[in-house]
């Protein structure tokens, strides 16, 4: 992917919607409330940007629970429409998603100071099983580009059962029956959401799969499916960029490589783009979903760990969306993620032009 070249300061003003957060389901749990080069992927190669990001993990000293509050209701309201709308279950209700989810406010001003950046206050709807919140300003590899105020933010969560034995070794009757018939399960399913002072906002999910009863003694067989959602709502600028990845945290069992999807970048008009992986065996599992532009795809030595972008200029909503398969050692226990999103966008100035 080649980088574009930095224009000086006097002609450019970046804007500080580029985010990636890492959370820990224990620091919010216990916080009291209140273009692509080729027709293959990219192998992403790990590379630090001219400046070393800054990295700031959030706490309760720089930001705040406000999920109680009046402000704090209605954003979990709106935001439960919304995963509803996705077929996110675990939204069974606006009351189950006050249950299972903070809101946090963060100035980002103020922890992340830049004088090259538009930073401001925004709110944050995380899982309450997040043990762990980054937010990154700067570009963290090439991968991300070379906007010095992209903001990053990664969170890890805790799997509901870390240690679940999927795929059991029993003599019993009943377990034997059902290894004559080997199903896909979801296990788990999130989301999370970020709006910052601008309006901008962007929303990244993830779904959890195992193969259950495949024969196999050795391995267990999962998948992770990611995506990110963003919306720019200035009327002078658009959005131009919505990024969403995942690698194995490092409380994970270890993880080798099986499958990711999709493999190749693309770019055209509106289209049906597949992000169906391999399991074991003639086990799939995956989907479609529509995307407008271009996709950058990137696939990394790490087993697990995989990154796509939406890339464009639009005042629409875009997404970008991706899925992996890994295999882990019989009785290791589940795979365990960090989780990343950011987005970027540009204010339009006269003439039209997009900066």
């Amino acid at each position: 992917m080649q980088e574009e070249s930095t224009p000086s300061m006097s002609t450019r003003r970046w804007t500080a919607i580029a985010v990636t957060v890492a959370a820990s389901v224990l620091l919010l749990a216990n916080t009291p409330p209140a273009s692509a080069a080729g027709a293959t992927s990219v192998q992403a190669q790990a590379a630090d940007p001219p400046q070393a990001p800054t990295t700031v993990v959030l706490d309760a000293k720089n930001s705040k629970n406000i999920t109680d509050t009046p402000t704090g209701s209605r954003l979990l309201g709106e935001f439960a429409q919304r995963i509803q709308a996705k077929g996110i279950s675990a939204a069974r209700s606006a009351q189950a998603v006050a249950s299972e989810y903070n809101v946090i406010s963060v100035d980002v001003a103020k922890i992340l100071p830049d004088s090259r950046c538009e930073r401001g206050p925004e709110t944050l709807i995380l899982p309450r099983s997040t043990t762990q919140v980054r937010y990154i300003g700067g570009p963290r590899n090439d991968q991300d580009g070379n906007n010095p105020c992209l903001v990053t933010v990664e969170w890890d969560d805790r799997d509901p059962d870390p240690h679940a034995q999927d795929d059991p070794q029993s003599g019993s009757r009943q377990a034997l029956a059902a290894a004559e018939a080997p199903y896909v399960e979801q296990y788990h399913e999130y989301c999370a959401a970020r709006k910052t002072y601008t309006d901008f906002w962007e929303e990244p999910c993830y779904k959890r799969f195992v193969l259950k009863y495949d024969g196999n003694s050795s391995w267990n067989y999962y998948s992770f499916e990611a995506w990110n959602t963003c919306r720019n709502t200035i009327a002078a600028g658009a959005l131009i960029s919505c990024g969403r990845g995942q690698e194995a945290a490092a409380d994970s069992p270890t993880l080798y490589s099986v499958d990711y999807s999709p493999q190749n970048p693309s770019t055209g008009t509106c289209r049906s783009i597949s992000y169906e992986v391999q399991l074991y065996s003639v086990f799939t599992v995956g989907g479609s979903y529509n995307h407008c532009e271009e996709q950058l795809v990137y696939d990394y030595p790490e087993p697990g760990k995989m990154s796509t972008y939406w890339k464009g200029e639009t005042t629409s909503q875009r997404t970008t969306r991706h899925q992996v398969s890994v295999k882990v050692a019989q009785n290791d226990g589940r795979p365990q993620w960090t989780n990343w999103f950011n987005g970027e966008t540009c204010n339009y100035i006269d003439g039209g032009f997009c900066i």
